[in-house]
């Protein structure tokens, strides 16, 4: 991966008005444009030290009222079958997805 794209990935951003009002941190990919619970469109770089937040456990996922339930199938898919395999394909359909997000988000 080139180092924009690492940097991409590990930036983790959050949404302010949920943590500030709610007590809650919430945290989105860098491509998400609002919060789910409250629709804030503000949504921040959350400050960490040079390493990228732990992931959650993907039962933690499951369990995640907030995650999508794309993501919540998809992981349930993939926990079936070989890690390896799985995590090539994630890997490559998360590289065409990601290019497909520029392109649109390039014509805006």
């Amino acid at each position: 991966m080139s180092s924009s794209l690492l940097s991409s990935v590990h930036t983790i951003f959050h949404c302010p008005v949920c943590l500030r009002e709610r007590g809650e941190l919430i945290c989105y990919a860098p491509r998400q444009r609002h919060c789910v619970i409250c629709q804030c469109e503000a949504l921040e770089p959350l400050e960490t030290a040079t390493e990228p937040a732990p992931l959650p456990s993907p039962e933690a996922i499951l369990a995640d009222p907030a995650a999508s339930g794309w993501l919540k199938n998809a992981l349930r898919a993939a926990m079936t079958r070989d890690p390896v395999d799985a995590a090539n394909d994630a890997e490559f359909l998360f590289r065409l997805l990601d290019r497909r997000a520029c392109q649109i988000l390039s014509k805006t």
